[in-house]
């Protein structure tokens, strides 16, 4: 238990650095489901009209969302107030399914907030009884704070549009774009002579004659005054 504690810890300080928001949601589901042998968990966001709906789960069924809003119901009082609700054995609860009947051996709920307003709530199970320790209530509950931004996420803001510099058309233009200036530009300036563009580009007639066929670049006519001008200079 000690070894899965850590774990928890070492999650926390990690998923700070995640920024797409329902990344970090679907990702703090997966982790903590496998670091406590989780049977399902779901991230439930609480609505204006105060209902939860789903926004991201692992593994839940019809058992998870019944009990998700029986514990709703009796104790989103103590949700607003930032504590954490564990039923450590289904079984002497009489209002949630009992493993024995196909619900969770035990189960945990978490409040998310945004500055004061709770936003959300994190639910975990286990087809074990007493799956959490206090300390992993203590470490569930630290992450269940860092989903607010998955809840909440803060506004785009918009998109600066920059003049289009040499650096931002190479990023924009594809490869096979770029390439197929460059030889018609060689082409040109060498007045079609494959011969020497292919040894300034560093490749065979050949290739050059597949890349004219590639590009679909039609072959010019070079006058013989305009290559025998060429040939002198």
């Amino acid at each position: 238990m000690s070894q899965r504690t850590s774990l928890l810890g070492r999650f926390a300080d990690l998923a700070i650095g995640i920024d797409e928001p329902q990344r970090l949601g679907e990702r703090t589901l997966e982790v903590v489901m496998a670091l406590v042998d989780g049977r399902s968990s779901g991230l439930f966001e609480v609505a204006a009209d105060q209902r939860l709906t789903l926004f991201a789960s692992r593994g839940i069924d019809q058992h998870v969302l019944d009990a998700v809003q029986t514990l709703w119901r009796r104790a989103k009082d103590q949700l607003r107030r930032g504590q954490p609700i564990y039923v450590p054995d289904t079984g002497t609860d009489g209002d949630l399914t009992p493993a024995t009947a196909g619900g969770p051996a035990s189960l945990a709920m978490f409040p998310v907030f945004d500055g004061d307003e709770l936003v959300g709530v994190v639910y975990i199970d286990s087809a074990e009884s007493h799956f959490c320790e206090a300390s992993d209530v203590e470490r569930l509950a630290q992450l269940s704070r860092m989903l607010a931004p998955t809840m909440r996420p803060e506004p785009a803001l918009p998109a600066v549009r920059e003049p289009l510099g040499w650096e931002a058309y190479l990023e924009r233009t594809p490869v096979q774009d770029i390439e197929r200036q460059k030889l018609v530009l060689l082409l040109k300036r060498n007045e079609w002579n494959i011969a020497r563009v292919a040894r300034l580009m560093g490749m065979t007639r050949r290739t050059i004659y597949l890349r004219l066929q590639r590009y679909k670049i039609p072959r010019e006519r070079v006058a013989k005054t305009r290559l025998r001008s060429a040939a002198a200079s």
